[in-house]
């Protein structure tokens, strides 16, 4: 169930939660996480919603603080947290991320962040965000000046998952503007943190929020409420188009996953590029609208040509004129194989019965292959006749016995070695399609 079928916030001024939202989060969720920086937004959801609390809901809910190291007030920010959280009663977890260097330092944070998150949730968790209706304005603002298509123009989500453990992210105050937030916050008597980064103008968002969006707000007084409005119709339209898009791709997509280019190779480009982005989007993957017109560019290109296209998290490879999105490739383990023990490498794994002398090694160059007729056939021929696809080349499983190439998986075997019992397994994240 999406929690957001009940609507969060019954009034945004007091804020106060729906009941039954809250009731129906505490029933479900294992624990109920705050995301808890110490800045008024935060500190308004996480002092909002404890006041709604009953006792036992309270033992499931947990503040978490991620230090990100950052600013020289770190550790006195971090302090402030847990003593506000011991003056709520509300448990309390601090975790230290050590930020990847990134073309952007806010990227690197919130990718740290969300990364601390994930880690600590676990399954059946939920985390509250405190993002609210400026923040999708600024959001919205942002990706429409970077050029961003309609997925981005839908803003920022209210409720996603987070990992692959059925853990949820739900944004509660996401239609609350700012001004209420502070209100509640002045109202209250809160003590919150002021994170000196938020007033650096050389970050794009503060950019927008002290420069752009006050004039905007003085022609156009409810300009968060309406591009919130706004993004969440966009994402209603996006998630339609997205779902009916999924149901042509189960049709032009192979049962390894991969799109048939033929279906898309006499289209428009652009009407190309959209296929291309659903195709990834689905398996969970983003790329920018540059990128999606080098891999168009890279895989019309001809059909006997091995084109590769590697990104931060996987990469794009072709087959028989099929398009496969893959893992990025790791280094082939080569290692002796015991009889009857497993070996496990990054896409597969492998047992051998009937031989302690068998060795996993290199793929040979220039090897000659004995069929089970007698006759011979060159290793790069048969890899061709069998359409093993490049990807899988170098990363099949190449056994010897002492200097002799004696089986290839359970793709082939010598016939002088028949006897033996091969058991191989390959990862689905690396397909071996046919």
């Amino acid at each position: 169930m999406k929690y957001s079928t009940l609507k969060p916030m019954t009034l945004s001024s007091p804020l106060r939660f729906s009941p039954e939202w809250v009731d129906e989060l505490f029933m479900q969720a294992k624990t109920v996480w705050v995301g808890f920086s110490g800045g008024v937004d935060s500190h308004v959801l996480l002092h909002s919603l404890v006041s709604q609390l009953t006792s036992e809901q309270k033992q499931k809910l947990v503040a978490i603080h991620i230090h990100h190291g950052l600013s020289t007030n770190a550790d006195n920010w971090l302090k402030h947290c847990e003593s506000i959280c011991n003056d709520l009663g509300v448990s309390f977890v601090a975790e230290h991320v050590q930020l990847e260097v990134q073309a952007s330092l806010e990227d690197a944070a919130r990718n740290a962040r969300y990364h601390a998150f994930q880690k600590n949730i676990g399954n059946q968790g939920v985390i509250l965000l405190a993002h609210h209706a400026g923040d999708q304005a600024e959001t919205v603002l942002f990706r429409l000046l970077r050029g961003t298509g309609g997925k981005g123009l839908a803003g920022i989500p209210e409720e996603r998952s987070l990992g692959e453990e059925g853990a949820k992210l739900i944004r509660p105050l996401l239609y609350v503007s700012k001004a209420e937030i502070e209100s509640y916050a002045q109202h209250q008597q809160l003590d919150w943190i002021q994170d000196e980064s938020n007033s650096d103008e050389r970050f794009t968002r503060n950019f927008l929020r002290q420069r752009v969006v006050p004039i905007l707000k003085e022609r156009f007084p409810k300009m968060e409420q309406n591009i919130a409005s706004s993004a969440q119709r966009i994402a209603t339209d996006y998630s339609m188009l997205a779902q009916f898009a999924s149901q042509q791709l189960d049709v032009w997509c192979n049962e390894f996953g991969g799109l048939k280019l033929s279906f898309i190779a006499d289209k428009e480009r652009e009407e190309r590029l959209f296929w291309l982005r659903q195709f990834l989007q689905r398996k969970d993957t983003s790329l920018t609208h540059s990128q999606l017109e080098s891999i168009d560019d890279m895989f019309a290109s001809g059909k006997d040509k091995q084109p590769e296209f590697v990104f931060s998290t996987g990469r794009l490879m072709r087959h028989q004129n099929v398009i496969y999105l893959l893992p990025l490739d790791q280094v082939v383990v080569l290692a002796p194989l015991a009889s009857g023990e497993v070996l496990k490498r990054p896409f597969d794994e492998i047992r051998v019965r009937g031989s302690n002398n068998c060795v996993l090694k290199a793929r040979p160059e220039g090897a000659t292959l004995i069929m089970s007729n007698g006759k011979t056939r060159k290793l790069k021929k048969w890899l061709n006749d069998q359409q093993v696809p490049n990807w899988w080349r170098e990363h099949l499983p190449y056994l010897y016995e002492n200097d002799t190439l004696i089986a290839i998986g359970g793709l082939w075997c010598h016939p002088d070695h028949s006897h033996l019992d091969i058991e191989w397994r390959i990862n689905l994240s690396l397909p071996l399609p046919k």
